[in-house]
């Protein structure tokens, strides 16, 4: 038997404990710590999804090792537990919140291996889909990927898309704009891993408070990447994170191909690059967003990925909506109706083409940015119908309604 010292985590799935193990007892073959993740039986899918990945991924020692499933209650109510290995060094997110940025050989070290956990989990069939500082623990110092729970079969990862899946900040662009999330959607992850390891910073400059549908349009559809810094690190550094950092997944390096990069390979004697002056590599949101805006061959010529992000705000807005009017709020103002019928003129003539202006082009994305899976055969009045929904009362809520 195990008995619960402490939680040390939690999160949607439910919560991590720290557990020790009776010597004596039927699970003396344990460690005598061991952390132990659960969630009432009811909710625990993710958890038992989780525990058939562990299942199919076993035997790499760059995967946290999970020992068994059990069930347990606890006033009444029955938990779903899968039994861990406890990361006595925590996470590289704590390593780096309390110890700093990490110096190239130790982030090295780490680097090689996550790739090689990425590699096995990729070879297994699967897409990790959440590879994060948060989720690489490190137990006696070795780097080891964790959290299963967001994994999916790639052979499923063009079948019933489910919306996001991991954590923004690490998301990869086909992710967020297509719902697409295959083995290199992870090597982006990586890329955003490792630059926080050598950093200290996240991998993109959102402020604390910013738009969520900004943040998704600069991941998911500018030409803008994470900053990499031009100094303080070596040649071989910044060229392994630009292998991982490429918007284009055919593009992107594979895991077997970064292990043999010299980052990877390399004894540890690189020296860093110490160029002066040099702006980091990074583009300007405003300057993505006119090139965008410009471009007859920009995301917005693309029919389904519009149809999709317009359905997908169109259905935030309309439970936005509903939860103002039950609580009495005010519903807000009219949207302006150029934007829609900029959008229906797209659609009757066959094409997907801004004409509007750079200001109007970055309202409408901050407003409808967002891949929306399962329909994307839906057609633009369809979803202009749930748009007018959601702004009902409202002047473009009347034009699409036949009301103006």
């Amino acid at each position: 038997m195990w008995k619960s010292v402490k939680i040390i985590g939690q999160g949607g799935f439910g919560v991590v404990k720290m557990a020790t193990v009776d010597q004596e007892g039927e699970d003396g073959h344990l460690p005598p710590v061991i952390a132990v993740k659960s969630a009432p039986l009811v909710h625990s899918e993710s958890l038992q999804k989780e525990r058939e990945a562990f299942n199919d991924l076993e035997g790499s020692p760059y995967l946290v090792h999970c020992y068994k499933a059990d069930a347990s209650e606890e006033d009444g109510v029955l938990y779903y537990n899968l039994l861990l290995e406890y990361a006595n060094g925590g996470s590289l997110a704590d390593r780096v919140k309390h110890g700093g940025i990490l110096c190239e050989e130790e982030a090295r070290k780490h680097t090689k291996s996550m790739l090689n956990g990425l590699h096995h989990i990729h070879e297994g069939g699967y897409v990790h889909c959440d590879i994060k500082p948060g989720n690489v623990l490190l137990v006696d110092g070795a780097a080891k990927i964790a959290d299963l729970g967001l994994a999916k079969k790639i052979a499923e990862k063009n079948r019933n898309r489910s919306g996001l899946r991991g954590t923004m900040m690490y998301m990869a662009p086909e992710a967020v704009a297509e719902g697409d999330y295959g083995a290199k959607g992870d090597i982006w992850a990586l890329g955003c891993t490792v630059l926080q390891l050598l950093t200290g910073k996240p991998p993109w400059d959102f402020e604390q408070n910013a738009d969520k549908w900004n943040v998704l349009y600069r991941i998911g559809f500018s030409d803008e990447l994470p900053e990499i810094p031009r100094s303080g690190m070596s040649e071989e550094a910044i060229d392994f994170l630009r292998k991982c950092l490429v918007r284009d997944p055919r593009l992107r390096w594979a895991s077997d191909m970064l292990m043999k990069h010299a980052f990877v390979t390399s004894s540890g004697k690189a020296v860093a690059k110490k160029t002066v002056g040099e702006a980091p590599e990074k583009r300007s949101s405003t300057a993505a967003v006119r090139e965008a805006a410009s471009r007859e061959d920009s995301l917005l010529c693309k029919p389904n990925l519009l149809l999709m992000m317009m359905k997908r705000r169109a259905q935030e807005l309309h439970t936005c909506r509903a939860h103002k009017k039950k609580k009495g709020m005010g519903l807000g103002g009219p949207v302006g109706v150029g934007v829609v019928r900029e959008l229906k003129t797209c659609w009757e003539s066959g094409k997907v083409k801004i004409g509007v202006g750079v200001n109007e082009f970055e309202r409408m994305c901050g407003h409808l940015v967002m891949a929306m899976e399962d329909e994307p055969g839906m057609d633009l009045l369809e979803v202009a119908w749930v748009f007018a929904e959601a702004q009902e009362g409202s002047e473009i809520g009347g034009w699409l309604t036949g009301g103006n």
